[in-house]
């Protein structure tokens, strides 16, 4: 029986490198590990990466609307009834709180979405 062996001469062939994976360069993108001035803008970006992460509906109805405009939007609806007693007045005012609340959220969304953008596009 014959052995077989690897550094046999196969005739002259031409000799290549062996294949060494190359080290790959990572593109620019925020690491979770990267350095900051202080443990305040940690938790800041944390907060704005969390808001993005749960999205504009999120944010505008749970985080804005229901918990700050609903009760804005009453308070104005009461302080109305107190001094008109209108129904129409009323209604009025707690629709317009209310829609105000939503149109401040929106914008507010998109305010920050475009600070978030800068800030990442910086980094």
């Amino acid at each position: 029986m014959t052995e077989w062996t690897t550094d046999v001469d196969d005739g002259g062939a031409i000799e290549e490198p062996p294949m060494t994976s190359q080290p790959v360069l990572r593109t620019a993108r925020r690491s979770a590990l990267r350095r900051s001035s202080s443990r305040r803008e940690l938790y800041a970006d944390a907060r704005d990466e969390a808001r993005r992460v749960r999205g504009r509906a999120a944010f505008v109805w749970r985080g804005r609307v229901l918990p700050v405009g609903v009760p804005i939007a009453a308070a104005a609806g009461l302080l109305t009834w107190r001094q008109r007693r209108s129904a129409r007045d009323t209604i009025g005012a707690v629709i317009a709180a209310g829609v105000l609340s939503y149109l401040e959220a929106r914008l507010e969304w998109g305010v920050r979405r475009r600070a978030y953008r800068r800030r990442r596009d910086t980094e």
